[in-house]
């Protein structure tokens, strides 16, 4: 019998960032057997995490045998002899295991185990693993400082730091998905090829013509952009004509003091102007101190006359491979997301190397696409010198964070002498304007020097480090004890070092128990430091109001003296189900299988300020099998006691589902990060996401917690 394959065409998929970051939280479109069986439980009862009574119908069909299995043992044990579950056990149940502090008043004097199951799955708090945060412990009524806020670094890209696309989408999928901090770097527009309006030939050469000129020089064959590695094709005759040209009557020189007819060619020192030679500073000055600032003044209107062509700023990853994308586009983006569901303000971190009439471009586009949300003048109860405004006053508000205008700052004039001249040792970067200065109210970027910068007392500042100068900081005792306490009151930004290609991520506690509120994350990489992150902001609006020690007024307490505590954690692992089988996994008979071949493993970590470094505060269970595994009745508890030196709300429970099935490929199939103080005790259910989208999958886990923090 004749068997015919068929191969079906792939479907076109978004971007690998974009689908990670978009796709709805039914995990991805790449595992159609386990989103296909989760959307058929949602679509009968949902899953453990998402059960909704109707019309009163048994909870139980929504589970799988494995985690049934296990509700059922719990009421048989609690009824303990009896055929139904008391009231008194029950409310005995939801407050001492479960530590409730309130119940609603149970009806029933007894309950079936359909009827316990209703009830104790209709009260989100007294099944749910991670609480959420009651409104009272994030209020909105401090000062900026005394919260730590959902950041991102390079928003614009959507892969490694070194050779991926950049994209206006990128800020939409971070800012919809709570990060209150963008980063934005801005370079000049690229340039129309058009010649410059000067009417002095020399001055043309090496510019940027277009390579078809209406009126090419005469005998130059084709002329090619000053970017390009290419010389221009010059007839042979033409060389004696521009070098007279170059150094004779058509030079500037002649009018700054030559002696003489000035139309008569004289030798002379090339200009770097002509030919690009770097000349001596000293030198310099001795020819031309005269007439420099009226050179300055010509070359300058030059510049000008040539930006006046250039088209609107860029946003990419300078000196990379990485693509650009339009600054107007981006900003559009941000306009069209920040606010759709948050209304906390969002800080815009500008990394500024456009010049300085690009940047009043950069100012003249987001007035124009940000209108009335960008924050371009203190509000009236406020005044940025004195004090930080209170969150609350912010609401819907875009910050601008950029470089002020100060007096030991270079001007535009000494920094465009500096490029002209081609004189290194002045600083090569671009000073920022006027106009881009003043958006900077609130939020001002201040340069780090060291440790003695940590006095700065201006309320606005923010001091940016990398993750490798901040650690040196943190080893040191006195200099760490400093930067805690310069962070109660003021701002510092912590982003990823250079060498992290791959746009991996620093693990943002140890960042935040030292009190930095920013740590710049690459949303596009799901690893350790994005799971803590998303961990940190769970539930909130991307402000999340640090714990008693942290806080501006909280100059009573000693950094020495911030509360911490010892802790003994319990976990016990009971059952899993629906867990999103790996992407690449094998096939077996008809149709798709391989659940049978499929080995998980739960590995639970829990990331703590360590004292000791060698100490190892990971744990795993033994694997099992299929998708819907069963550790039993006796499953072990993965221990970590006598924990000390606990702040629980800057500590992390963290779990990884692995696959022991094959040793070629990520392991990694979903996991779950918990802040400790929202992890609640008692018979829990943990919600697990995906490896890829970061984003709730059907997978979850039946817990119990038993935590004691003393």
């Amino acid at each position: 019998m004749l068997r015919f394959q068929f191969r079906a065409e792939k479907p076109k998929e978004k971007p690998s960032f974009m689908r990670r970051m978009s796709t709805f939280g039914r995990g991805s479109p790449n595992r159609p057997r386990a989103a296909l069986k989760g959307a058929a439980i949602h679509g009968i009862l949902g899953a453990l995490g998402h059960l909704v009574v109707h019309d009163g119908g048994p909870l139980g069909a929504a589970c799988a045998d494995s985690v049934r299995a296990h509700l059922e043992n719990l009421h048989r044990t609690l009824c303990g002899g009896d055929r139904k579950l008391s009231r008194e056990k029950f409310l005995s149940f939801l407050k001492e295991t479960q530590g409730l502090k309130y119940v609603e008043p149970l009806e029933s004097a007894y309950y079936t185990f359909p009827e316990f199951l209703f009830v104790w799955l209709n009260n989100e708090a007294a099944w749910r693993a991670a609480r959420k945060i009651r409104a009272d412990e994030n209020p909105p009524t401090k000062p900026l400082s005394n919260y730590f806020i959902s950041s991102s670094h390079n928003t614009y890209l959507e892969g490694n730091q070194l050779s991926s696309r950049s994209s206006a989408e990128a800020y939409t999928a971070v800012l919809t998905s709570g990060c209150r901090c963008i980063e934005i770097d801005v370079w000049n527009g690229p340039s129309t090829r058009t010649p410059s309006r000067s009417p002095n030939p020399s001055q043309n050469v090496g510019h940027r013509t277009p390579s078809r000129s209406p009126n090419p020089a005469p005998g130059i064959a084709h002329r090619r952009n000053n970017s390009s590695p290419s010389l221009p094709r010059l007839h042979p005759d033409s060389w004696k004509q521009l070098v007279s040209a170059k150094l004779g009557g058509h030079s500037r020189a002649a009018s700054i003091g030559q002696a003489g007819n000035p139309t008569t060619p004289q030798p002379r020192t090339p200009q770097p102007r002509d030919s690009g030679t770097t000349l001596d500073p000293k030198d310099l000055n001795d020819r031309l101190s005269d007439r420099l600032s009226d050179r300055l003044l010509r070359s300058r209107d030059s510049s000008t006359s040539r930006t006046k062509i250039r088209g609107e700023p860029v946003v990419h990853h300078h000196g990379t491979m990485t693509s650009t994308v339009s600054f107007r586009d981006v900003c559009r983006a941000v306009r069209q997301s920040a606010f759709k569901t948050n209304p906390l303000p969002i800080i815009v971190s500008l990394e500024v190397g456009a010049d300085g009439d690009q940047q009043r471009v950069m100012v003249q586009i987001m007035k124009e696409e940000w209108g009335d949300l960008l924050l371009d003048k203190p509000i009236d109860s406020c005044d940025p010198n004195e004090r930080q405004p209170l969150l609350e006053d912010l609401c819907h508000k875009i910050l601008i964070k950029v470089k002020r205008l100060s007096d030991d700052c270079l001007t535009e004039a000494e920094v465009e002498r500096g490029r002209t001249l081609q004189i290194t040792d002045i600083r090569s970067k671009p000073p920022i304007c006027e106009e881009l200065a003043a958006l900077a109210i609130y939020t001002h970027s201040e340069h780090f020097e060291d440790h003695r910068s940590l006095a700065s007392q201006t309320p606005s500042h923010i001091f940016s480090l990398s993750e490798y100068s901040f650690s040196s900081l943190a080893m040191d005792g006195e200099k760490a004890r400093k930067m805690l306490e310069h962070n109660r009151d003021y701002f510092m930004r912590i982003y990823p070092k250079g060498s992290r290609i791959n746009s991996s991520n620093p693990d943002p506690s140890f960042h935040w128990r030292r009190g930095a509120q920013m740590v710049a994350m690459n949303w596009q990489k799901t690893d350790e430091g994005m799971m803590l992150n998303d961990a940190m902001f769970a539930d909130t609006n991307g402000w999340v109001l640090k714990p008693s020690g942290y806080l501006s007024d909280d100059t009573h307490i000693d950094v020495e003296a911030i509360p911490r505590k010892i802790l003994d954690l319990r976990i016990t692992i009971l059952a899993g189900q629906f867990l999103p089988l790996p992407e690449v996994r094998r096939q077996s008979g008809v149709g798709v299988g391989g659940d049978r071949k499929f080995r998980p493993v739960v590995k639970v970590e829990l990331h703590v300020e360590k004292q000791i470094k060698s100490l190892d505060y990971t744990r795993e269970t033994a694997p099992r099998e299929t998708d819907n595994p069963d550790w039993g009745f006796d499953a072990p508890p993965l221990e970590f006691l006598d924990v000390k030196n606990i702040v629980e709300e800057l500590s992390f429970l963290r779990l990884r589902v692995e696959d022991r099935s094959s040793n070629f490929r990520d392991p990694l199939v979903a996991w779950a990060c918990i802040r400790l103080d929202r992890l609640q005790q008692g018979y829990r259910c943990i919600d697990l996401f995906d490896a890829n989208t970061r984003r709730r999958s059907p997978g979850q886990l039946l817990v119990k917690v038993e935590k004691v923090v003393r």
